[in-house]
């Protein structure tokens, strides 16, 4: 459960809308972001039955789409990232939620753009607050693409006999799945590792051993 694994969590967390979350929205020190992504894929869903309309969603969300791929291609730092959101970003979306009040009195709550409505409405405080820091991202793709291997993979690993088996299966998997964020070959990290870890490998030795760290140590 999200609340037990993020319990003595201190920082920004991005989601979609699952309601679960909204228990972070009351925990000091945590700031809760929206998935801009999520929210195009409810008005993309919309517009077999409300194509103008969903359409019109569309391209406020591809507005800021667009800046953010300026951002990025001209390198910009986090301190202009967040200033151009400001600046650029925020009147885009200011500019939406007065389309979304407008557009909500031409469906049903019931209707798929009703429901995309609601559940950009409901988020929308926290789809804002990716402007407040240029570190923030807009949506959370690249998390979700990076889960996809142990989504797709743990059909796998329904077979593990004890808990003890799924958690070595789960251990070994976020060590592989963090050598390919990290950009280390998971081949090359094992056949190291494994020949120099040993039952008496110090802790301090074992955090060097680590994807992030065995890539900085080979650079």
């Amino acid at each position: 459960m999200p609340r037990a694994q993020l319990r003595d969590f201190r920082g920004a967390i991005q989601t979609d809308g699952y309601g679960v979350y909204d228990y972070f929205e009351q925990q000091p020190d945590v700031t809760l972001l929206g998935c801009m992504a999520h929210v195009r894929g409810k008005f993309t869903d919309a517009q077999s039955s409300y194509p103008s309309l969903a359409q019109q969603a569309t391209r406020y969300i591809e507005l800021l789409y667009e800046l953010e791929a300026n951002l990025k291609a001209r390198h910009a730092t986090a301190e202009e990232i967040a200033r151009e959101r400001q600046s650029k970003a925020l009147p885009i979306m200011d500019t939406m939620e007065k389309w979304m009040q407008v557009a909500a009195k031409d469906c049903t709550p019931s209707d798929p753009l009703g429901k995309a409505l609601d559940y950009a409405y409901k988020l929308w405080p926290r789809l804002r607050r990716y402007a407040d820091n240029g570190i923030y991202q807009i949506d959370n793709n690249a998390v979700e693409r990076n889960q996809r291997p142990s989504v797709i993979g743990r059909k796998n690993y329904l077979f593990s006999k004890n808990d003890r088996g799924a958690e070595d299966n789960a251990v070994f998997y976020s060590l592989l799945e963090s050598c390919q964020i990290v950009g280390v070959s998971p081949l090359q990290w094992l056949t190291d590792i494994l020949q120099r870890i040993s039952h008496d490998t110090t802790e301090q030795q074992i955090q060097a051993m680590l994807p992030y760290n065995y890539k900085k140590s080979q650079e």
